[in-house]
């Protein structure tokens, strides 16, 4: 048989086969580590730190527990999937008080995604050590599994990245429209889930379009299904923009978005984000996150296996869909150079701790490469040898990243740092109505005060503001006569709505004042009697 025969046949061969015993053995893994970071990071109070989080599961309750519940309460910021699946759960009190309403998404997202990077590096790789290289490389990453304990979208997104990644990768191995189909419906839920599964798009539609040797008809048949399902999340949020807030593109130029954030702070303090029009420097505080989060030799491992990928002729074209696991690294860079998002570092300006946790979508990239240096042409005792020597590093920089405890990983200090229920304004609105409160209807701000709710255990059908459209527009010719109380934080749209129609609120007196350095003013407002 000629060389290139058996190249052909060693190309063709069937992954090693995965017993049912190392199949449960891999699944008893994951969900060993799910369940106990869920328990580790939930039981020292670390689960539910950041702001962000408490608003997904606030955002969550709303669907049912609201003055105008239901589909008036999905808004345009933030793409509405995570509080779909949470709310649910959310109307639970003790879940939604303690987070695990959204939690226990994440645990979900996490478990699956565990095992689609197993079975996916086991496909590609056709050999188990590979695969639970990959496995190794995302469960001993203690920033993910600290993530898959939060209320936070990170992880779902994640999940239909993995999902997207891996129906491609059948639907080129295959020639089945199945795998197409379901690449394209993950993708669907992804771009319902974060705005970066809608900048994977044109590249899984690149992959669908070159990947297979193929007629051109078929090229663009298979291209346009895929577009058609997976491009059908981005349309009904422009739809949804368009019926609910007049303004097509409210989500990324509302009031409520963050260009409008980065306007008003740039109005207010005159701050830029340090990386504001520079792709070199956007790239550099991300790798900077990269390093801080996920560690310096996953990184190198997967640069490594980068390389290998782009030297191995025969295999490069099988391994082709990991390419699509490094879009997140370019959206990230051009979202921070665009001044779409921040991202700041401990290590450089301004040396604080603000959306780390972006850099773990990377993960999956770093857990996926690294198995390339496991080649199927190695000797089985070099392959065990390289095995053991990789997982033994693996191990080291997750002992590496814990050494100083959990409560000081990088995104755990995250959270920590920025929870908004350190802020003094928030701990004196509760204890002001743990005291005083009475049962009546709150006007607020909404989201400005994430914590009061869930801490005082009050329904948000309690509380009316802007996210209540239809009454809060009756609100300048006076509240309802059930609103009872009023929390005015300066700035917010309370403040600026009794400013502009100050006789509207004549029949409320103010019971609580206070002036709270670096954060501002507050005032709380009661119905006088009668």
């Amino acid at each position: 048989m000629s060389e290139r025969g058996a190249d052909a046949i060693e190309f063709a061969a069937e992954p090693e086969s995965l017993s049912v015993r190392a199949g449960a053995a891999v699944i008893a893994a994951i969900l060993s580590v799910t369940l106990g970071s869920l328990y580790f990071f939930y039981s020292r109070g670390l689960s539910n730190l950041y702001g962000d989080g408490l608003a997904h599961v606030e955002g969550a309750r709303r669907l049912f527990d609201s003055l105008t519940p239901g589909y008036l309460e999905i808004g345009s910021a933030w793409l509405p999937l995570f509080h779909i699946l949470a709310s649910p759960f959310a109307q639970n009190t003790f879940l939604w008080k303690t987070g695990l309403a959204g939690s226990l998404i994440s645990a979900v997202a996490f478990t699956v995604t565990a095992w689609f990077l197993f079975r996916l590096s086991l496909e590609m790789n056709r050999n188990i050590g590979a695969a639970v290289l990959s496995l190794t490389v995302f469960l001993l990453c203690p920033s993910m599994v600290f993530l898959a304990s939060t209320p936070l979208t990170e992880p779902l997104a994640i999940m239909w990245a993995v999902l997207v990644i891996y129906g491609l990768y059948r639907h080129q191995q295959s020639r089945g429209m199945l795998p197409l189909a379901t690449a394209a419906t993950a993708a669907f839920f992804g771009t319902l889930t974060r705005y970066d599964g809608w900048y994977l798009l044109p590249f899984a539609a690149s992959f669908v379009f070159w990947a297979r040797g193929e007629t051109w008809r078929a090229r663009f048949w298979h291209v346009t299904v895929f577009s058609l399902i997976s491009g059908a999340g981005p349309v009904l949020w422009f739809i949804h923009n368009a019926y609910r807030y007049g303004n097509v593109l409210d989500f990324y130029n509302g009031p409520h978005s963050a260009k409008a954030f980065y306007a008003h702070q740039l109005a207010t303090t005159a701050f830029r984000y340090p990386t504001d029009g520079s792709f070199l420097l956007s790239a550099r505080y991300y790798l900077a996150d990269l390093t801080l989060i996920i560690g310096v030799w996953p990184l190198a491992l997967a640069l490594l296996g980068l390389l290998a990928w782009a030297l191995d002729t025969r295999e490069r074209s099988h391994r082709a869909a990991a390419l699509l696991f490094l879009v997140p690294f370019v959206f990230y860079v051009q979202s921070m150079a665009h001044a779409a998002i921040p991202i700041y570092v401990p290590s450089l300006y301004p040396f604080t701790y603000y959306n780390l946790r972006y850099g773990i979508e990377m993960l999956p990239a770093v857990a996926i490469f690294p198995s390339f240096l496991l080649s199927s042409r190695l000797a089985p005792q070099a392959r065990k040898i390289l095995l053991g020597l990789l997982l033994a590093t693996l191990t080291g920089q997750g002992i590496a990243l814990l050494v100083n405890g959990a409560s000081n990983l990088a995104v755990v200090q995250e959270g920590i740092r920025n929870n908004p229920c350190r802020s003094m304004r928030q701990q004196a609105i509760i204890s002001f109505f743990r005291s005083h409160y009475d049962g009546q209807t709150i006007l607020v701000a909404a989201g400005k005060w994430p914590c009061v709710n869930p801490e005082l255990g009050i329904p948000y059908c309690k509380t009316l503001s802007e996210a209540n459209l239809p009454i809060w527009k009756q609100v300048p010719h006076g509240p309802p006569s059930w609103v009872g109380w009023i929390i005015r934080g300066n700035d917010d749209v309370v403040d600026e709505l009794m400013r502009a129609y100050p006789q509207a609120f004549s029949d409320f007196d103010l019971v609580e004042r206070g002036q709270f350095p670096g954060e501002g003013s507050l005032e709380i407002y009661r119905r006088h009697p009668g």
